[in-house]
């Protein structure tokens, strides 16, 4: 059974950024409109992070910069939308002449079929302890310890998003990722490019695994 979600995509087609940017795109969305809701940064007074799915997601895609709202962050992108009239990346100020929002409702959850994801960017799969794991395992043993973690974000994600998942819908994975060094905080983190198949509907252009506020682990279809 799916759930329909509410999807929202800004873009800023003038603006050429670079992948690393996303984090700067993201702190100028929290600056700019933290009052507003705690989604567009995901800090709280109480107890510093709100740990749950990110709802408002910060990407540049073959150099286009764009804002993901899924469910209440989809509602907070649209009224972002028309205050935004120019952006500050780490400094710079970027006249928007042009943007573009995109509303969407789609379905997710497990499904009776299998679907088709590539990674448009690195997937950050790993956090400090299960890596730590993963590293201790015997080669032969390391696929079987990925594909539990990447089903455990996919679980994730969609009860993040308000999709029902039950111990008796079984999520079937098949991967075929590569392993990449990327600089995360200037530090090298082994991530993941490539495609994986799963019995799951996703929204195309969301997050999954670590750091998805920041723009990694973006699905599309194929």
């Amino acid at each position: 059974m799916t759930t329909p979600i509410n999807i929202t995509t800004l873009t800023f087609p003038q603006l050429k950024l670079k992948a690393s940017d996303a984090s700067k795109l993201r702190g100028y969305f929290a600056n700019t409109f933290s009052k507003d809701s705690i989604l567009f940064h995901n800090h709280t007074d109480e107890n510093g992070f709100r740990y749950a799915y990110t709802l408002v997601q910060y990407k540049v895609l073959k150099g286009l910069p764009m804002v993901v709202g899924i469910g209440d962050g989809a509602r907070l992108v649209m009224q972002a939308f028309m205050d935004i009239e120019e952006i500050d990346i780490a400094g710079q100020q970027l006249r928007v002449d042009d943007k573009e929002l995109k509303v969407d409702k789609v379905e997710a959850g497990v499904i009776d079929e299998l679907r088709e994801y590539r990674l448009a960017t690195p997937l950050f799969a790993f956090n400090q302890e299960n890596y730590s794991t993963f590293r201790k395992l015997d080669r032969e043993d390391k696929p079987a310890f990925l594909k539990k973690l990447v089903t455990s974000h996919l679980i994730a994600v969609l009860k993040g998003m308000g999709c029902e998942v039950t111990k008796e819908q079984r999520i079937m994975v098949s991967l075929r990722l590569q392993e990449k060094m990327v600089k995360f905080n200037n530090h090298p983190m082994q991530m993941y490019t490539g495609r994986f198949t799963a019995n799951v509907a996703l929204p195309a252009g969301i997050g999954i695994g670590k750091s998805v506020s920041k723009g990694f682990g973006t699905v599309v279809p194929g």
